[in-house]
């Protein structure tokens, strides 16, 4: 049995699943360093619209791309960034070859985002969007709102 955290990952027009960091990566076919990206940050990681196109792929989904991409950190940090400003984005998960010690299982780098903030570590939940009538800007802060639902799972 594995230890590894599960990171929800949900698209209407696809489906809403769990996937474990491993399978992430698997999917992503290829992956990056970091320091291609981020200067002065050391580690593996892989794009998040090469992830998601694969993902969509897999599923033989030919549905259009979304038009925002929310995650949810472990502390319930969220992060709703439009598509059109995520072409650099990427997902870090293991830096000296081992699993991320601070941001783990997987840390959002959006090295030409509008805030540090879209820096998101620890997500374990990622949301592909299709509304166009969410910001055109780029929204991050602690979550407010807690369901009934969220509330069983934590017990």
């Amino acid at each position: 049995m594995s230890s590894e955290t599960y990171i929800r990952v949900s698209d209407t027009h696809i489906a809403a699943e769990t996937m474990t960091v491993s399978e992430m990566v698997k999917l992503a076919g290829q992956t990056i360093a970091l320091e291609d990206r981020v200067p002065n940050v050391q580690g593996n990681a892989f794009d998040l619209k090469d992830w998601y196109r694969s993902w969509k792929s897999v599923r033989n989904q030919e549905s259009a791309e979304p038009t925002h991409v929310k995650v949810e950190a472990v502390d319930e940090f969220q992060a709703l960034m439009p598509w059109a400003e995520l072409d650099k984005a990427l997902f870090l998960y293991a830096q000296a070859g081992e699993p991320l010690k601070k941001g783990y299982p997987i840390r959002l780098y959006v090295p030409d985002g509008s805030s540090e903030c879209l820096n998101v570590k620890s997500i374990v939940s990622i949301w592909f969007l299709h509304d166009p009538s969410l910001s055109a800007e780029a929204t991050y802060g602690f979550k407010n709102k807690v369901t009934v639902d969220e509330l069983k799972i934590r017990k």
